[in-house]
């Protein structure tokens, strides 16, 4: 009897570590969080991204993004704006970087999700084109600059989906001289 105890000893020992490294490596201990990740930049200005799968790659990424600016012109002038776009960028290992360019900005982010998802920080800056002076007859094109400055995320709470009843509405039927000759209620 001692000798079969003995033998299965170390198999019992073995076991019970693949299981606990089977459970640790299924349950990793940091995930991210799909959902709305909203803050601000070092200046103030809003931001909010959406984080959701990446449908090519099927990883989490930043799908969607909102991003306010306050900028100083070539000029010495400020401008202040902001721009929706949806950068579809993934993250790996808790990491995005975001660049993303058109005719009307340079936005570039970079942000490193905290290890339980709820929060995000990085930096960001912002270059967008602007007509100064600004009213009806601008005479030339400046461009503005954010410079590169922290970034402050958070998890948003799910909303939760309401459906207000429609309120009522009411149609008037016009005669050709625009005098009201009957209405439907609803």
């Amino acid at each position: 009897m001692k000798t079969l105890l003995n033998l299965l000893t170390p198999l019992i020992s073995a076991g019970i570590i693949l299981a606990a490294a089977a459970i640790a490596f299924s349950n990793p201990a940091a995930a991210q969080v799909a959902g709305t990740y909203a803050g601000t930049s070092a200046d103030g200005s809003g931001i909010m991204l959406a984080v959701s799968t990446d449908t090519a790659t099927g990883k989490l990424a930043v799908t969607s993004a909102s991003i306010g600016f306050m900028t100083t012109c070539s000029d010495g002038s400020t401008y202040n704006s902001g721009w929706g776009f949806g950068p579809t960028n993934d993250i790996v290992k808790h990491k995005v970087k975001s660049v993303n360019t058109n005719a009307y900005f340079t936005i570039i982010f970079d942000l490193t999700f905290a290890t339980d998802g709820q929060s995000a920080t990085g930096t960001i800056s912002t270059v967008t084109p602007n007509l100064a002076p600004i009213g009806p007859k601008p005479t030339k094109a400046v461009v503005c600059k954010s410079p590169s400055q922290a970034l402050n995320l958070t998890l948003q709470p799910a909303a939760i989906a309401t459906h207000p009843a429609a309120p009522a509405a009411t149609a008037y039927l016009f005669d050709r001289k625009g005098r009201i000759i009957g209405s439907i209620a609803r």
